[in-house]
């Protein structure tokens, strides 16, 4: 029964971001800004830091597909890209030390990796036409602050909840 709760966690996480979108006014910001929740991919870094790295791979595949089939309709965009930004960021984080303060640069490297890769992406297919320094400044910026917000509230509590999920695995 217990190891059920990281599916269920990582479950929530993965509705967290469209609820966030369904609860936030679309015309807050006179509709000026985009702001994309990213809690998913922030749990899916927590996982890689503080529970394991290849399951955390498996889950970004897996939940990258599952956000490609219901969001996107260009399948394997999030399915390939989620898996990278979490190698790339369990590499850092190798490298760098390992807080909670410089994990919150890390993870929101890992963010802006996710969304300059999807922007990119959605360039090289034409399904955008603004340009970089109005991604930057349009949604890039908000993204990354609304996701930084989120890191502040939710590190403690996603910390510990992982490291007690290893304790329960490791058993």
């Amino acid at each position: 029964m217990k190891r059920l709760y990281l599916p269920l966690l990582m479950i929530a996480l993965f509705y967290s971001d469209n609820l966030f979108v369904t609860i936030f006014p679309e015309a807050a910001f006179d509709g000026k800004y985009m702001i994309i929740p990213r809690f998913f991919t922030i749990g899916l870094l927590f996982m890689a830091v503080f529970f394991d790295r290849n399951t955390a791979i498996k889950y970004g595949f897996l939940f990258g597909f599952l956000f490609d089939i219901f969001y996107t309709g260009v399948l394997g965009a999030y399915m390939f890209f989620l898996p990278f930004v979490v190698y790339v960021v369990s590499k850092l984080v190798k490298v760098l030390q390992n807080n909670l303060f410089i994990l919150s640069f890390i993870f929101l490297f890992g963010v802006a990796l996710l969304e300059l890769i999807m922007f990119q992406l959605n360039v090289l297919i034409e399904r955008t036409e603004i340009d970089l320094a109005q991604f930057v400044s349009l949604r890039l910026g908000p993204t990354l602050l609304l996701n930084l917000i989120f890191y502040l509230l939710f590190a403690f509590p996603l910390k510990s909840a992982f490291e007690k999920l290893q304790r329960i695995y490791n058993d």
